[in-house]
């Protein structure tokens, strides 16, 4: 039963390292590069949760939520930073392709209103991240 726990806590881990890594992708994506940065989390994205940015914008809210409460707790917390850098650089590039800032914003302010009610943690972060993303979703 120990190893079964520490397998799914080395998952979690993992899981945890993956997103962190493309939160860090996303602060390092210029002009020349944001086509492709975006590209590789779709990628990633889809292949660990099931998910990328065109399949987040047009979900229902209800589905979202579904979705994101199959997860880690830590891993939608992290999808929220993922999301919310993301709206902050589309600010300042051109990704190529359709990702309206106003959508992703908004389906990551839903996933922090799904995660204030979930989770027993208060979070100054999540609070901070609503805030800003309440002004750019204008």
């Amino acid at each position: 039963m120990e190893v079964e726990k520490d397998l799914i806590k080395r998952e979690i881990q993992k899981l945890n390292l993956l997103l962190n890594s493309l939160i860090d992708k996303i602060s390092g994506i210029n002009s020349n590069n944001a086509k492709s940065g975006i590209g590789e989390i779709n990628k990633d994205l889809k292949n660990k949760f099931d998910l990328s940015l065109d399949k987040i914008t047009q979900m229902e809210n209800s589905e979202l939520i579904k979705h994101i409460s199959e997860l880690h707790e830590s891993h939608a917390e992290k999808i929220v930073e993922l999301l919310y850098e993301i709206v902050m650089k589309t600010e300042s590039l051109d990704f190529g392709e359709n990702y309206e800032k106003r959508k992703i914003a908004q389906k990551a302010i839903t996933i922090i209103d799904f995660l204030n009610q979930k989770s027993e943690t208060f979070s100054m972060k999540r609070i901070n991240m609503k805030n800003v993303l309440q002004q750019r979703r204008i």
